[in-house]
């Protein structure tokens, strides 16, 4: 091993037990966007870019882009930017909104959730707002009764802030160490109701600080975030950039589809109709999935030379984490041997 090796590992090396250096975030620099890059009023619990999404309820209505607006020199490309369509001025109890990622729980158990020997952990983001004021995020488990508010402040007017945020991992509750949701992570933009003080573990379903300022009372505020990072240890490292493929391939383990927008013939999947069958071959997946995934085709069905088919798509059969054996079809005029084509989309997210 080369020294530069050598000393590249030392820095990843071991902080109360637990290997630091690591990223629990998947897709933090904002770069990967399967679904699309503009998202008009994503409904509540609706993917955006890669393993992010939206969460709200009461009038509040947001808008979400990939954004190329970035720190500078920090090396990012991207930043999920979150824009407000339709303002909440006067907050109801029930009245909240957001976004969100979730982390597996096999991939938590470094962090010791649940017990004596939970380590400290920082969480560490760039964010930038047009308003200023008192913001928070909160950690949950996966059953959404136990929960950590901790709050941040956008200090200056459309500036990038690096925040970094340090605490101890809970030492009681449950915390799942499978492929299930470990860690629901929130950013609470606005907050009406499920709020408590921050700095303490609790019990209960809490989505932000009781502090937190109503980013959402203006139409047209904007929230940008990149750079998201969580590891162990008591202070932040320096963000982990990776390739896009790699990024890409970790994005994919919950959600893959066949091309970008799931419509025209790039990227069709070809399959040979049977004799006698009325179903067409299933795809391969390029990663295999978290869980068995929900498959949904589009574009309807075209034979290879791109020609309209009469076949209707029905739905898929035995579906696993490495793809599905299957699509059946509907409609008449199915020939023999013929190569048809479809588009699909895989969705085995948390």
């Amino acid at each position: 091993m080369s020294k530069a090796r050598q000393l590249a590992d030392l820095g990843n090396q071991i902080d109360d037990g637990a290997i630091t250096g690591s990223n629990m975030v998947i897709n933090g620099a904002m770069t990967v966007a399967q679904r699309g890059t503009s998202f008009n009023q994503p409904a509540d619990g609706a993917y955006t870019l890669d393993r992010f999404n939206v969460f709200r309820n009461g009038a509040g209505i947001v808008d979400v882009d990939q954004s190329t607006t970035v720190p500078t020199g920090q090396g990012f490309k991207n930043s999920f930017k979150c824009t407000v369509d339709t303002a909440d001025s006067s907050l109801g109890s029930s009245d909240f909104g957001g976004f969100l990622t979730k982390i597996e729980g096999q991939d938590l158990k470094r962090f010791e959730f649940g017990n004596s020997s939970a380590k400290k952990f920082t969480l560490s983001f760039w964010v930038r707002s047009n308003i200023t004021g008192t913001y928070s995020v909160s950690l949950r488990n996966g059953a959404a009764n136990r929960y950590l508010v901790k709050e941040y402040t956008i200090s200056s007017v459309d500036t990038w802030q690096h925040i970094t945020i340090t605490d101890t991992a809970d030492v009681t509750g449950t915390w799942t160490t499978d492929a299930t949701t470990g860690l629901d992570l929130r950013w609470c933009l606005w907050e009406g109701g499920f709020s408590a003080a921050a700095d303490t573990w609790g019990a209960g379903n809490i989505i932000g600080s009781s502090s937190n300022i109503n980013w959402a009372a203006t139409a047209g505020n904007t929230f940008y975030l990149t750079g998201v990072c969580l590891n162990v240890g008591d202070s932040a490292i320096d963000f982990p950039h990776e390739s896009y493929g790699d990024t890409l391939a970790r994005c994919q383990r919950y959600y893959e589809q066949s091309n970008p927008t799931l419509s025209g013939s790039d990227g069709k999947q070809p399959f040979v109709a049977s004799t006698g069958s009325n179903y067409l071959q299933g795809p391969t997946f390029k990663v295999t999935k978290r869980a068995a995934p929900t498959m949904t085709a589009y574009d309807g069905i075209t034979e290879m030379d791109g020609s309209s088919s009469s076949l209707t798509i029905g739905s898929f059969h035995h579906i696993g984490v490495n793809g599905s054996l299957r699509l059946s079809l509907g409609g008449t005029g199915r020939i023999n041997g013929q190569v048809y084509r479809y588009h699909w989309a895989a969705d085995a997210e948390l």
